[in-house]
């Protein structure tokens, strides 16, 4: 069997900041598939940040170099970052892609840089301008925000309340999937919720005095190719 070779114009395509994972354990750098297919689909051309060493100026560099900043699901943020104490519920940290992706949110805003934050990204944003998160939902969730389903399934409802998800999805529940045992809890300084859960949890925000500015808290990435609903969500983050 052949593989069909994809034929892309690159010199065409706008330029997309990915902020995937870091395996500190075995020293390796990833970005899930789904990431790349859904910017490749929608004729971005995605750039990986290397993750190995907290440097500022590199992360301006990249950021500099490209319209749209991606950041991507992963582990816990650590609690210190938001002046609380580790509790009973939390699982893996990883604090130097902590320290690299709050920097990098942070500059990416200052360089007015389009930017969407997806699961631990939608963490990253919120604490990243003073907000703080709740360490395990699951004790103090009515409902289930862990799937044991294929992820490009819906899972629970999200009632969309902002004014930037209105004008992809409109004021009304859709079905988003679900893969987080953190969530949200105070929202930082001037930012607005765009998403709730039927159980109050805080499943989007975003930056009022920017165009684009968007944390959401399920993973439209693996949606996107089957829910025309996820794919606008990405045409808007790429356009504007």
């Amino acid at each position: 069997m052949e593989i069909e070779e994809l034929k892309i114009n690159w010199a065409s395509l706008m330029n997309v900041l990915i902020f995937g994972g870091f395996d500190a354990d075995n020293r390796k750098l990833y970005v899930m598939n789904e990431y790349i297919e859904v910017l490749l689909m929608l004729n971005a051309k995605p750039i990986i940040f290397p993750i190995s060493f907290l440097s500022t100026e590199l992360i301006k560099e990249y950021i500099q170099m490209c319209d749209c900043v991606l950041f991507c699901g992963g582990e816990d943020v650590h609690p210190k970052f938001y002046g609380r104490e580790p509790q009973v519920g939390i699982r893996k940290i990883n604090l130097l892609r902590d320290r690299i992706e709050l920097e990098a949110m942070r500059i990416s805003y200052e360089m007015n840089r389009r930017v969407l934050a997806i699961c631990r990204g939608v963490q990253v944003m919120n604490v990243a301008f003073g907000g703080t998160l709740i360490q395990d939902i699951e004790r103090k969730s009515s409902i289930s925000h862990y799937q044991n389903l294929d992820g490009r399934y819906g899972y629970h409802s999200v009632e969309i309340v902002g004014g930037v998800l209105a004008s992809i999805f409109g004021y009304r529940k859709i079905l988003v999937n679900s893969f987080h045992h953190q969530a949200i809890d105070e929202v930082a300084p001037e930012f607005e919720i765009e998403a709730e859960s039927m159980d109050g949890i805080v499943e989007a925000i975003s930056k009022k005095d920017r165009s684009f500015f968007v944390g959401v808290q399920w993973h439209p990435e693996l949606m996107a190719k089957d829910d025309e609903f996820q794919k606008r969500l990405f045409e808007r983050f790429l356009k504007g």
